[in-house]
């Protein structure tokens, strides 16, 4: 690596951070292989700031004083990523970095996670700007601004606390990068077990005769262990009716067990975040999901869409419709003489929302009277009604 790099030493008065990416490398002259291939590359007004993403103790710094001129070339078919190439001033004598010579004058920061735009609009400013000069006491040599960089001066008071702060703001920012790093790692393994699941459950098609019901039930259920599914998309049946109609037949599928939990009803919302929590990466949208429950009565299963005279879309089992359920509201309002929706949703397990629609279908049927008072609204036996002959 060139010797134009030095090793980190913390503060250089107080630095102020310009701009920050992930996922960039750092390369000698024209080779295509480095030892830091992957850091978070962090700009101040006086220098760049490398910090290895697999060893937090390898920190390399390129101090502003020793670039001659920037340049910038975009991403192509044959590159790893856009880069920004520095051609650099000879090195300082005290310069301490990981070697002691080299041939080449410049350096390439490669990014591959992109960013190289903004990062190399903020190291123009940065560089006309030359800040550092300010800081160097006087000195025009290109050395001895390397060497105050290199060899910073111990500052107390008001100054050392302000160099203390910006430190621990580039270490955060390192940090937080990182973090990203990892996140988009884990999103790539993610997509890949998705991939996987499916080239699987297509040979599962394929193969069908070739493997016995129980091996195919008992393979499926260590994919669903995984979290995988093999969820119906648009790129397969497209975009029009055949493709509301598998996805209903696949809503039906993951509700079921859910409803059969909640008390046979949910609204719309909480069956969008259910069925997206069960699809993993191949998210839905509202539009899709509402399309989908509207295609459930052509499924002919157990469950349906059904939308209250409130305006409240929920999706439900049959058994449990609002016009079915009448009969069991009623009896439970009746053994405890009155009940609110709050009381009668605890004691169904159902939200607020389907306890008082519940509530307002019995009303309408003419078997509950309400009062709504001061305290609330709560519901009562309509004994004023004469029973049904």
């Amino acid at each position: 690596m060139t010797n134009r790099l030095g090793f980190y030493q913390p503060g250089e008065s107080m630095e102020e951070l310009l701009c920050q990416a992930g996922n960039v490398g750092i390369y000698e002259g024209d080779l295509k292989q480095t030892q830091f291939e992957q850091g978070t590359v962090s700009m101040t007004l006086h220098r760049i700031i490398w910090a290895d993403s697999s060893n937090a103790d390898c920190r390399l710094t390129l101090h502003h004083s020793l670039v001659k001129h920037v340049e910038k070339h975009h991403k192509n078919l044959f590159s790893r990523g856009g880069k920004i190439i520095v051609t650099l001033e000879p090195p300082p004598p005290s310069l301490m970095g990981p070697v002691t010579a080299s041939i080449h004058n410049h350096v390439r920061f490669v990014f591959k996670g992109g960013g190289e735009d903004e990062f190399y609009k903020r190291y123009e400013e940065a560089l006309k700007r030359k800040i550092w000069q300010r800081n160097s006491s006087g000195s025009s040599s290109s050395g001895s601004r390397a060497s105050h960089a290199t060899h910073p001066q111990r500052s107390v008071g008001i100054a050392g606390i302000e160099r203390k702060l910006a430190e621990n703001h580039i270490r955060t920012h390192e940090s937080i990068s990182q973090a990203f790093e990892d996140m988009s790692r884990l999103m790539e393994s993610a997509r890949e077990m998705v991939t996987l699941s499916k080239a699987i459950a297509e040979k599962l098609r394929a193969r069908q005769g070739e493997i016995t019901q129980d091996e195919t039930v008992s393979f499926k259920s260590y994919l669903l262990s995984l979290g995988v599914s093999d969820p119906v998309t648009k790129s397969a049946y497209g975009g029009g009716s055949l493709y509301y109609e598998k996805l209903a037949e696949e809503l039906s599928n993951v509700l079921k067990p859910a409803l059969k939990e909640c008390g046979g009803v949910m609204t719309l919302p909480e069956a969008f975040c259910r069925i997206n929590r069960a699809r993993g990466m191949e998210l839905l949208s509202p539009e899709d999901v509402l399309n989908a429950c509207s295609a459930l009565q052509k499924t002919g299963g157990n469950v349906e869409m059904a939308r209250f005279p409130s305006g409240v879309i929920v999706v439900q089992l049959r058994e449990a419709s609002i016009g079915a359920s009448i009969g069991d509201t009623v009896a439970s309002v009746a053994g405890s003489g009155s009940m609110t929706a709050a009381q009668l949703g605890a004691a169904k397990g159902i939200t607020v929302v389907l306890a008082k629609e519940r509530l307002l279908a019995a009303e309408t049927d003419g078997k509950l009277c309400r009062d709504d008072s001061l305290e609330g609204l709560a519901f009562y036996p309509n004994k004023f009604m004469p029973p049904s002959t």
